[in-house]
Protein backbone atom coordinates (compact mmCIF):
# COMPACT_ATOMS: atom_id res chain seq x y z
CA UNK A 1 0.00 0.00 0.00
CA UNK A 2 1.22 3.20 -0.94
CA UNK A 3 2.38 5.39 2.17
CA UNK A 4 1.04 8.72 2.47
CA UNK A 5 1.80 10.47 5.58
CA UNK A 6 4.55 10.11 8.50
CA UNK A 7 3.94 9.63 11.79
CA UNK A 8 6.72 11.29 14.08
CA UNK A 9 7.47 10.64 17.80
CA UNK A 10 9.16 13.99 19.37
CA UNK A 11 11.47 13.20 22.25
CA UNK A 12 14.55 11.91 21.42
CA UNK A 13 13.05 10.99 17.77
CA UNK A 14 13.29 15.25 16.82
CA UNK A 15 14.18 16.70 20.05
CA UNK A 16 17.50 15.71 21.81
CA UNK A 17 15.14 16.48 25.32
CA UNK A 18 16.13 13.42 27.05
CA UNK A 19 18.88 14.94 29.39
CA UNK A 20 16.47 17.69 30.11
CA UNK A 21 13.50 15.16 31.13
CA UNK A 22 15.42 13.44 33.43
CA UNK A 23 16.57 16.30 34.99
CA UNK A 24 13.32 18.07 35.10
CA UNK A 25 11.57 14.62 36.56
CA UNK A 26 14.63 14.35 39.22
CA UNK A 27 13.95 17.40 40.55
CA UNK A 28 10.52 16.69 41.14
CA UNK A 29 10.55 13.93 42.64
CA UNK A 30 13.59 15.77 45.29
CA UNK A 31 11.05 18.40 45.69
CA UNK A 32 9.34 15.38 47.39
CA UNK A 33 11.92 14.09 49.44
CA UNK A 34 12.42 11.17 46.32
CA UNK A 35 15.59 9.85 44.81
CA UNK A 36 15.36 9.69 41.15
CA UNK A 37 17.47 6.67 40.12
CA UNK A 38 19.34 5.46 36.50
CA UNK A 39 16.04 2.37 36.86
CA UNK A 40 13.39 4.65 37.74
CA UNK A 41 14.26 6.65 34.23
CA UNK A 42 14.54 3.55 31.92
CA UNK A 43 11.04 2.27 33.19
CA UNK A 44 9.39 4.91 32.24
CA UNK A 45 10.95 5.47 28.69
CA UNK A 46 8.42 6.03 25.92
CA UNK A 47 5.40 5.08 28.12
CA UNK A 48 2.64 7.45 28.73
CA UNK A 49 1.76 5.72 32.46
CA UNK A 50 5.30 7.89 33.24
CA UNK A 51 3.23 10.93 35.30
CA UNK A 52 1.46 7.55 37.35
CA UNK A 53 4.76 5.65 37.95
CA UNK A 54 6.85 9.33 39.75
CA UNK A 55 3.42 9.79 41.46
CA UNK A 56 4.10 6.39 42.97
CA UNK A 57 7.60 7.38 43.68
CA UNK A 58 6.43 10.51 45.95
CA UNK A 59 4.20 10.43 48.93
CA UNK A 60 1.21 12.96 48.20
CA UNK A 61 1.69 13.45 44.75
CA UNK A 62 -0.95 12.56 42.14
CA UNK A 63 -0.04 11.36 38.59
CA UNK A 64 -1.96 14.65 37.51
CA UNK A 65 0.03 17.02 39.48
CA UNK A 66 3.35 14.76 38.69
CA UNK A 67 3.00 15.67 35.11
CA UNK A 68 1.93 19.06 35.20
CA UNK A 69 5.15 20.30 37.40
CA UNK A 70 7.32 18.49 35.26
CA UNK A 71 5.72 20.26 31.90
CA UNK A 72 6.36 23.40 33.70
CA UNK A 73 9.87 22.81 33.93
CA UNK A 74 10.19 21.31 30.08
CA UNK A 75 8.04 24.42 28.89
CA UNK A 76 10.81 26.71 30.77
CA UNK A 77 13.76 24.88 29.72
CA UNK A 78 12.74 25.63 25.88
CA UNK A 79 12.22 29.05 26.85
CA UNK A 80 15.44 28.95 27.77
CA UNK A 81 16.56 27.01 24.96
CA UNK A 82 18.06 24.20 26.95
CA UNK A 83 17.42 21.25 24.34
CA UNK A 84 16.91 21.56 20.43
CA UNK A 85 16.48 19.45 17.26
CA UNK A 86 18.39 16.22 16.57
CA UNK A 87 20.44 16.15 13.80
CA UNK A 88 18.92 15.88 10.55
CA UNK A 89 15.54 16.13 12.29
CA UNK A 90 14.38 19.91 10.51
CA UNK A 91 15.47 18.24 6.85
CA UNK A 92 13.19 15.09 7.87
CA UNK A 93 10.40 16.77 8.80
CA UNK A 94 10.79 18.83 6.16
CA UNK A 95 11.23 16.36 3.54
CA UNK A 96 7.99 14.29 4.63
CA UNK A 97 5.84 17.42 4.47
CA UNK A 98 7.10 17.91 0.43
CA UNK A 99 5.75 13.99 0.24
CA UNK A 100 2.54 13.54 2.36
CA UNK A 101 0.82 14.72 5.74
CA UNK A 102 2.88 15.04 9.12
CA UNK A 103 1.70 13.81 12.70
CA UNK A 104 3.20 13.89 15.89
CA UNK A 105 2.39 10.87 18.11
CA UNK A 106 3.81 11.32 21.66
CA UNK A 107 3.83 10.10 25.51
CA UNK A 108 3.72 13.92 26.43
CA UNK A 109 1.59 16.21 27.51
CA UNK A 110 0.20 18.37 24.47
CA UNK A 111 0.95 21.75 26.10
CA UNK A 112 4.87 20.68 26.16
CA UNK A 113 4.26 19.10 22.64
CA UNK A 114 3.21 21.73 21.24
CA UNK A 115 5.68 23.83 22.88
CA UNK A 116 8.41 22.02 22.01
CA UNK A 117 7.31 21.89 17.96
CA UNK A 118 6.83 25.57 18.16
CA UNK A 119 10.07 26.52 19.67
CA UNK A 120 12.35 24.23 17.07
CA UNK A 121 10.07 25.50 13.98
CA UNK A 122 8.71 22.02 13.22
CA UNK A 123 5.17 22.88 13.89
CA UNK A 124 4.33 24.46 10.57
CA UNK A 125 4.90 21.04 9.07
CA UNK A 126 2.48 19.18 11.48
CA UNK A 127 -0.89 18.69 10.52
CA UNK A 128 -2.37 16.33 13.40
CA UNK A 129 -1.08 15.86 17.06
CA UNK A 130 -1.37 12.87 19.53
CA UNK A 131 -0.69 13.66 22.95
CA UNK A 132 -0.27 11.48 26.08
CA UNK A 133 -3.56 12.70 27.81
CA UNK A 134 -5.71 11.71 24.52
CA UNK A 135 -5.75 8.15 25.02
CA UNK A 136 -6.72 5.93 27.34
CA UNK A 137 -4.15 3.53 26.59
CA UNK A 138 -0.73 4.75 25.36
CA UNK A 139 2.74 2.92 24.33
CA UNK A 140 3.05 0.14 23.86
CA UNK A 141 -0.61 -0.24 23.15
CA UNK A 142 -1.32 0.63 19.49
CA UNK A 143 -4.23 3.49 20.73
CA UNK A 144 -1.84 6.67 19.83
CA UNK A 145 -0.53 5.18 16.35
CA UNK A 146 -4.56 4.29 15.36
CA UNK A 147 -5.71 7.87 16.75
CA UNK A 148 -3.64 9.30 14.34
CA UNK A 149 -4.16 7.62 11.30
CA UNK A 150 -7.82 8.58 12.15
CA UNK A 151 -7.10 11.84 12.60
CA UNK A 152 -5.12 12.18 9.46
CA UNK A 153 -8.24 9.86 7.65
CA UNK A 154 -5.84 7.73 6.65
CA UNK A 155 -5.92 3.76 7.19
CA UNK A 156 -2.48 2.51 9.32
CA UNK A 157 -0.79 1.08 6.35
CA UNK A 158 -0.83 4.09 4.92
CA UNK A 159 1.38 5.62 7.60
CA UNK A 160 5.17 5.33 8.16
CA UNK A 161 5.96 5.71 11.72
CA UNK A 162 9.43 7.18 13.15
CA UNK A 163 10.34 6.06 16.47
CA UNK A 164 13.34 5.83 18.79
CA UNK A 165 11.88 3.92 21.53
CA UNK A 166 10.84 -0.14 22.42
CA UNK A 167 7.61 0.84 23.76
CA UNK A 168 6.95 3.54 20.72
CA UNK A 169 7.82 1.12 18.25
CA UNK A 170 5.93 -1.75 19.67
CA UNK A 171 3.13 0.60 19.51
CA UNK A 172 3.16 1.66 15.82
CA UNK A 173 3.84 -2.20 14.46
CA UNK A 174 1.15 -3.43 16.65
CA UNK A 175 -1.26 -0.45 14.66
CA UNK A 176 -0.34 -1.56 11.63
CA UNK A 177 2.11 1.04 10.80
CA UNK A 178 5.68 0.55 8.34
CA UNK A 179 8.19 1.71 11.07
CA UNK A 180 11.36 3.16 10.66
CA UNK A 181 12.88 2.41 13.73
CA UNK A 182 16.26 5.00 14.94
CA UNK A 183 17.65 3.58 18.01
CA UNK A 184 18.78 6.60 20.12
CA UNK A 185 20.83 6.97 23.83
CA UNK A 186 17.60 5.86 25.87
CA UNK A 187 16.22 3.13 23.74
CA UNK A 188 15.39 -0.21 25.40
CA UNK A 189 17.78 -2.34 23.24
CA UNK A 190 16.89 -5.30 24.33
CA UNK A 191 13.25 -5.00 23.66
CA UNK A 192 14.37 -4.44 20.18
CA UNK A 193 16.30 -7.78 19.74
CA UNK A 194 19.89 -5.67 20.36
CA UNK A 195 22.47 -7.19 22.47
CA UNK A 196 24.31 -4.26 24.04
CA UNK A 197 27.41 -4.22 22.00
CA UNK A 198 25.27 -3.64 18.76
CA UNK A 199 23.66 -0.57 20.38
CA UNK A 200 26.41 2.01 19.37
CA UNK A 201 26.15 0.64 15.54
CA UNK A 202 22.48 1.05 15.60
CA UNK A 203 22.54 4.42 16.47
CA UNK A 204 24.84 5.25 13.48
CA UNK A 205 21.20 4.91 11.70
CA UNK A 206 20.80 8.32 12.87
CA UNK A 207 23.07 10.01 10.60
CA UNK A 208 21.10 8.61 7.30
CA UNK A 209 17.84 8.60 8.83
CA UNK A 210 17.18 11.10 5.58
CA UNK A 211 18.19 8.89 3.11
CA UNK A 212 16.58 5.96 5.10
CA UNK A 213 13.14 7.73 5.05
CA UNK A 214 12.94 8.22 1.61
CA UNK A 215 13.92 4.94 0.27
CA UNK A 216 11.11 3.30 2.39
CA UNK A 217 8.62 6.25 1.03
CA UNK A 218 10.27 5.34 -2.52
CA UNK A 219 9.44 1.46 -2.01
CA UNK A 220 5.58 1.96 -1.52
CA UNK A 221 5.04 3.64 -4.81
Amino acid sequence: MTLLATVFNLDDTLVDSAATWNQVIGAVAARHDRSWTRADWAAIQGRTSWGAYLAGRCDGLTPERAVAECVDGMVDAIARGTFGLQPGAAELVGLAAELGAVGLVSAAPRRYVRAAASASGLLRHVQVIVSGEEVANGKPSPDPYLVAARKLGLEPAQCLAVEDSGPGIRSAHAAGMTVLAIPGATTDFEALGLAADQAADARLAAKVMCQLWLDVYTLSR
